[in-house]
């Protein structure tokens, strides 16, 4: 069985470095609604040609419009829709489930693939997913190899994506407000501040949360086995040489392709963390984090022997290399400042023994390479090679021109000579030329002479399909006709196209459904939620949400009544406990508990099933704008709970959209949710506790918020750290 490899392109010339290098497809963002918005990204003409280049090469493109849409946005979403399904990528990456939906009604030419920031962890968040129109699903990184060949087994032939290498975020992804709610860089849009680098207060080890590269190397063929279809490399802020180097690297791994190999020695030179594979083994041998150091390291390649100064005073260093350099490599040292190796590049170079300049040494050399003066440097340090020309050299920059290759879209043209004008026709569109046209001294060849003309569709966004000829009277077409006809006809074509897209945003726009089924008014409402063992504070509730698990117990959920009480299920439940879930779900169903709040897609659906027709969404479901609110309210959803990242302008939309939106008025809003263990316990000005088998990040002191005036309220007490 073969898997798709699927590289990473920051811009254009990384992604023709990617297929160069043996990827199966890339995946792409363009300047908005991309969750990686400091990338270069390309523009509509970039991906256009992009998937001109990579269609005539059967390869795929993929578009990332991966980030969460408010209602402002809403319009600029929608005409870039419109544009994207002209360019016609193989899929488009989405998280916004409105971004789905407007897809499915006014733009179904354009596929979806599930992000990650869906986070999709069970069998049942991925048949929702299915449910709502994804073709694919891009798993959360934290699952293990038995739980991945678990959900491929069950999910009914939808395709999973999985990564295999590249950074890792510390919260699980689409669970990270760390950035909105501190920063006010949200990485639900594509501006992580990177707060899991930054350090927190430490002495020593002060990255708490860094965590280590993803790299899977070998056991990429387990991936395939288990029945994954797409192995994705993460890494559309790095370099083109970075991507086509890691792309030979697992192109090596999956085909065994010939040609001079890629080393993991090599990647290092280029960039290089420490490395994990997480939890594939289902545990993890060891922490996913590096508390110590942050960014590239480079390849071992030796220790530091001495340093010694020559008669001119000049400082040298001397080490036994383990790999060929020459002047202008990069070097590293296990020496650090704010977080990052010192390094140097090499300026003067010279085998030990002779002490001659060279322009380069092999491997298996005692190698002196000048210092800096007051380069800090110490014996027995280790030395790593963070920088390789030869390995630049393997990578070469291919080209491009867009008229090598055929438009994206296929068109059938009939041309018909008369004896007053040349015509021709294409997708009911037509141009024609006025003139005398004489009989044919030749008239065979006039067939060839129309080919020729309309095969010239060089640049545009056609290519030519079926060729036919009407010419009763065998009439003579001259080229310089033929060419203003092509042009004329490619105008009209273009013109067409254009209004037939303004009709379809025009449409989307004007959605007539957005607000069908919903109720004329909302009363204010004060709310409380509340996790099990929790004290319900003094004051008149209109009600209680409970959040509750599996495993909690009978005596707990009975200390609450059925009638007023809403349990609410945990947002990360992993595959091999959902169906304790479900069990605990159906029973308490059965004993009257009637109100139920859904944290993800995959509770949503569980809910649904076990007959349940009161249902809520928690702001974990990230509704933000009307496309999205209608869809979940199409799935059953009653009523929402804004997300504490909307900005003040989205609010006021959602409390005057006619939905049932309750707004938060308190909650320790957690800043990283995830399975991994911090560094530390405690960190400068954060609390960090365990709660449902999660590490949870957040102040200790709650935040409040202003909720727009007579809307309903929730304190939400969930969240809190334990006292």
């Amino acid at each position: 069985m073969s898997a798709e490899l699927l590289s990473p392109a920051g811009d254009f010339e990384t992604a023709l470095a990617a297929f160069d290098a043996g990827a199966d497809a890339v995946y792409c963002g363009l300047a908005d609604f991309s969750a990686r918005a400091f990338a270069k990204n390309l523009s509509f003409e970039d991906l256009g040609n992009l998937v001109r280049f990579a269609h005539a090469k059967g390869k795929k493109v993929y578009v990332t419009f991966n980030t969460l849409v408010d209602e402002v946005d809403v319009e600029s979403a929608v005409e870039t829709l419109s544009r994207l399904e002209e360019i016609g990528p193989d899929a488009l990456i989405v998280q916004d489930l409105g971004i789905a939906r407007l897809c499915r009604r006014h733009f179904p030419a354009l596929a979806l693939h599930a992000s990650t920031q869906l986070v999709a962890h069970n069998l049942e968040g991925v048949l929702a997913l299915k449910d709502v129109g994804f073709t694919r699903v891009v798993l959360a990184r934290e699952l293990s190899l038995a739980e991945i060949a678990s959900i491929s087994k069950r999910c009914g032939g939808l395709e999973l994506e999985c990564f295999i290498h590249g950074a890792l975020c510390y919260s699980i992804s689409g669970l990270c407000l760390f950035g909105a709610m501190e920063k006010g860089r949200s990485g639900n849009r594509g501006k992580c501040p990177y707060c899991c680098r930054m350090g927190y207060g430490q002495p020593v080890n002060p990255y708490i949360f860094s965590m280590k590269d993803l790299r899977l190397g070998e056991d990429v063929r387990k991936l395939v086995d288990a029945g994954v279809v797409s192995l994705k490399i993460e890494g559309r802020m790095k370099s083109a040489l970075y991507v086509a180097a890691v792309t030979k690297f697992y192109r090596q791994i999956l085909d065994s392709r010939g040609g001079k190999r890629v080393t993991l020695a090599d990647l290092e030179t280029i960039f290089s963390r420490r490395t994990t594979e997480l939890y594939l083994d289902g545990k993890g041998k060891e922490s996913p984090i590096d508390p110590e150091s942050l960014g590239h390291l480079g390849a071992p390649i030796g220790t530091v022997k001495r340093v010694t100064k020559d008669r001119e005073g000049r400082r040298w260093l001397r080490f036994h290399t383990a790999r060929a350099l020459e002047v202008h490599d990069g070097l590293q040292f296990d020496t650090m400042a704010e977080g990052r190796h010192l390094g140097l590049g090499i300026r003067e170079m010279r085998p030990a023994i002779s002490r001659t300049p060279v322009f380069e040494v092999a491997a298996g050399t005692d190698v002196e390479i000048e210092l800096p003066e007051d380069f800090p440097i110490r014996e027995g340090e280790n030395v790593y090679c963070s920088m390789s020309n030869a390995v630049k050299r393997m990578f070469p920059a291919p080209s491009f021109r867009p008229s090598d290759y055929p438009g994206n879209v296929k068109i059938d043209i009939e041309v018909a000579v008369a004896a007053d004008s040349i015509s021709a026709a294409a997708n009911g569109v037509m141009a024609s030329i006025s003139g005398a046209f004489d009989s044919a001294k030749n008239p065979e060849k006039t067939y060839g002479a129309v080919e020729k003309a309309f095969s010239k569709l060089g640049e545009t966004n056609y290519a030519l399909g079926k060729l036919s000829l009407v010419d009763p009277d065998r009439r003579f077409a001259p080229m310089s006709v033929l060419n203003d006809l092509r042009r004329d006809l490619v105008e009209r074509l273009d013109e067409a196209r254009e209004k037939a897209r303004r009709a379809k945003v025009e449409a989307a726009l004007a959605d007539d459904e957005l607000v069908s089924g919903l109720s004329a008014g909302r009363a204010a409402a004060k709310r409380l939620k509340i996790r099990v063992g929790q004290t319900v504070p003094a004051g008149e509730w209109d009600e209680i949400i409970v959040a509750v698990t599996s495993s909690t117990s009978d005596v707990e959920v009975g200390a609450f009544d059925a009638s007023t009480t809403r349990l609410a299920l945990p947002v990360y439940t992993a595959e091999p406990d959902f169906n304790k879930l479900r069990v605990f779900v159906k029973r308490l169903h059965r004993e009257g508990f009637e109100k139920w709040e859904a944290s993800d897609l995959a509770t949503l659906r569980l809910l649904k099933a076990a007959g349940v027709s009161d249902i809520t969404a928690d702001w974990t479901l990230y509704a933000f704008n009307s496309h999205a609110l209608a869809e979940l309210s199409s799935l059953g959803v009653k009523r929402f709970v804004a997300s504490p990242e909307n900005v003040r302008e989205n609010l006021s939309y959602l409390a005057e959209s006619g939905y049932d939106i309750e707004f938060l008025a308190q909650q320790a809003t957690p800043l990283f949710v995830s399975l991994t263990k911090p560094a530390a316990e405690q960190a400068d000005g954060l609390a960090i506790y365990r709660r449902d088998n999660l590490y949870v990040t957040t102040r200790p002191v709650p935040r409040t918020f202003d909720a727009p005036a007579g809307a309903p309220t929730r304190i939400d007490l969930s969240w809190n750290p334990p006292e």
